[in-house]
């Protein structure tokens, strides 16, 4: 099954979330769920939106290794100014929705994004 590129823009239309920092036009190829940072260094592929509940400043530096363009927050959690701002020097876009994690990945899955 081939996967759907989806731009951030349609992703929170899809999860009903909101931008934090970055912008609504990147593009992403697939999604990875987690929230052990050694998992998605491990295991998450470059250009893939990340699900997590983590808001922490080290989220950042993990997308930024892995070339991950998005972050997506679940839960309504927010990350803190210092952590956006880092985002922003990075060219992450870091997004929110109340969705939990297990939702968000439920309903981009049926979306087409793999």
């Amino acid at each position: 099954m081939n996967a759907q590129p989806k731009k951030v823009r349609e992703i929170l239309t899809i999860v009903g979330g909101e931008i934090l920092v970055g912008s609504p036009e990147v593009e992403v190829i697939g999604c990875y769920v987690g929230d052990l940072l050694s998992d998605v260094l491990a295991n998450a592929r470059p250009g893939v939106l990340w699900i997590t509940i983590q808001t922490h400043r080290n989220i950042v530096s993990v997308a930024s290794m892995k070339d991950i363009p998005v972050i997506l927050v679940s839960r309504n959690r927010r990350a803190d100014t210092q952590t956006l701002a880092e985002a922003e020097d990075a060219g992450i876009t870091i997004a929110t929705t109340a969705l939990t994690s297990y939702e968000a990945a439920g309903k981009l899955w049926e979306a087409g994004l793999r």
